[in-house]
Parts: structure tokens; sequence; C-alpha cells
């Protein structure tokens, strides 16, 4: 599954019809930003179970501050509509794997 685009009318309802979702805080600006996109996408397609959304910071600022994001790239992993793990910054693919197979493991 792809990557999905989310912004500030979609972002509760994608949290709540999904049990384990991962959401980038980007911003188009952002270098960091740009080398996560392609791990993301990889990632998107490898992990089937996970919904895997970005959300532009420079659409809304609400959404990123109700969950204390004040850098970007920040990654959110959401299980059952609740943040259970962050990541601040751009990690490698291997390390981002792995985060997503904890993720799993738990939800």
């Amino acid at each position: 599954m792809a990557v999905i685009e989310v912004n500030p009318e979609n972002f509760d309802d994608v949290l709540r019809e999904n049990e384990s979702v991962v959401v980038e805080f980007w911003a188009d600006w952002c270098a960091p930003c740009k080398k996560l996109k392609p791990i993301m996408d990889k990632l998107a397609n490898e992990f089937s179970e996970i919904v895997f959304v970005r959300f532009n910071v420079a659409e809304d600022s609400e959404i990123p501050n109700r969950y204390g994001v004040s850098a970007v790239p920040t990654l959110i992993f959401f299980g059952n509509g609740k943040p259970v793990d962050v990541i601040i910054g751009a990690i490698p693919e291997n390390e981002m794997r792995r985060k997503v197979r904890e993720f799993l493991e738990i939800w």
C-alpha cells in the first residue's frame, strides 16, 4: 500500500479507522524528510498491516502541536489512535524497519 497524504480534515478519521498507523510529520523544505520519503514508501509496501501516512506541517499547526511535534521529520506510531512511539529525525532504513517490526509485535 502507498503512503497516504493526510490533512487536518481527515487526520483524526485515519487514526480512528485504523488500528496501526505510522504518521510522518514533514515539510517541503526539510532535507531529512526528503531522505526519509523513499524509506517510508518502501516500508508502506512491505508492511501492509500498517497504514503509513504523511502530514505536511505547513498545512496546519494544531495537529502537530497536539502531539508535541517541534521538529521535522517526526514519526509517531499510533496504536488504536494513541501514540505509542516517536522517532525524531531521519533514521537509516534498517533501523526504521526494526522499529516497525517492534511496533507490529505490540499491535
